[in-house]
């Protein structure tokens, strides 16, 4: 149900009634949750495993609402099942990673501030921060202009201790309300070809179209789909220049998707394939073998160890007792 709520922003009826631009790529979705019994560990906390299914959550807010028009293109519609001619369409996680800063409590209210990091020829990076409800008040709605809240005017006092807050808070490295941060790797697929994200951007409205410039050499895996989906190649992040009055604006988006690109460095293809070479095989030795609890095989294993573990407890405390020479 939470994968349906967030794949419904691709509907007509849904969408914000002014479309996505590309002054506001590299802004947040902030979806609103909190953590219920299911999810909580021995500690009482939000459990480490369950902040991966909230990012899958989050994700699927971001892609359906910046790239609702962009998948109905590809998908030949907006319903279930279109019937459409045209291969099914996905976006595939390549790679995610996630670091816990702090604790969540149970049924504890949160957020996640989820928007896009960086793209390339093939992948689009993800970013979403785990942040507690309340703590960070966003500076302006622009998607949904009637969420702004009507917000009191500051004092003269009051705002220059709001400015010291902020000043305070940019020098720190985090700001104290984020409790976790994920980074997802993520691919668009139309049946077995890769879509470019400058191509989704573009077909979404929020980048301007392909310019006419020369054809460069395309990536790997998006040689089947240049002719459809345009050039590709790393250093060319697909941002077409129209006119003078959108060159300074998008080149700011160049600028802060190249950054981007920096950071998401540690999903990349060489560190990722590094982490793979460290698998030893049948190279090396091993401590021994296994198997996991899972299904009624686990649980009977499981209290088979118990009863072994308690018959060998009473075997303990009966040896302690003193014994008598027999006749």
């Amino acid at each position: 149900l939470r994968i349906l709520n967030a794949c419904s922003r691709t509907l007509k009826i849904q969408r914000p009634k002014n479309p996505p631009t590309y002054s506001q790529i590299f802004q947040p979705i902030i979806t609103t949750t909190q953590v219920p019994l299911m999810e909580i560990d021995f500690n009482i906390h939000k459990t480490n495993s369950s902040y991966f299914a909230d990012v899958d959550i989050a994700r699927a807010h971001l892609i359906c609402t910046l790239f609702s028009v962009g998948i109905e293109h590809c998908r030949g519609g907006t319903g279930a099942y279109t019937g459409a001619d045209v291969p099914f369409f996905s976006c595939a996680l390549g790679a995610v990673s996630c670091s816990f800063k702090r604790e969540l409590k149970a049924y504890e209210s949160y957020e996640l501030w989820t928007r896009v990091l960086s793209w390339d020829e093939k992948w689009i990076y993800l970013i979403t921060h785990f942040v507690r409800r309340g703590t960070v008040k966003p500076k302006d709605y622009t998607l949904y202009p009637e969420q702004n809240p009507n917000a009191p005017e500051l004092s003269e006092t009051e705002g220059e201790r709001h400015a010291e807050q902020q000043a305070s808070l940019d020098v720190l490295s985090c700001h104290p309300g984020v409790v976790a941060t994920a980074l997802s790797k993520c691919v668009f697929k139309s049946g077995r070809r890769t879509i470019p994200p400058a191509f989704m951007f573009k077909m979404s409205g929020i980048l301007p179209p392909v310019s006419s410039h020369k054809p460069t050499e395309s990536a790997e895996n998006c040689d089947d789909s240049d002719s459809q989906h345009g050039s590709c190649k790393s250093s060319d992040s697909g941002i077409a220049l129209n006119n003078d009055d959108e060159e300074s604006e998008i080149d700011r988006v160049e600028k802060e998707r190249a950054r981007g690109m920096e950071v998401a460095q540690c999903l990349g293809g060489n560190t990722q394939h590094a982490l793979e070479l460290e698998f030893t095989g049948s190279e090396e030795p091993v401590l021994g073998r296994h198997l996991d609890g899972v299904g009624l095989g686990g649980i009977a294993r499981c209290a088979a160890m118990l009863a072994q573990s308690m018959s060998y407890h009473d075997l303990i405390e009966h040896s302690d007792q003193p014994s008598y020479p027999l006749l």
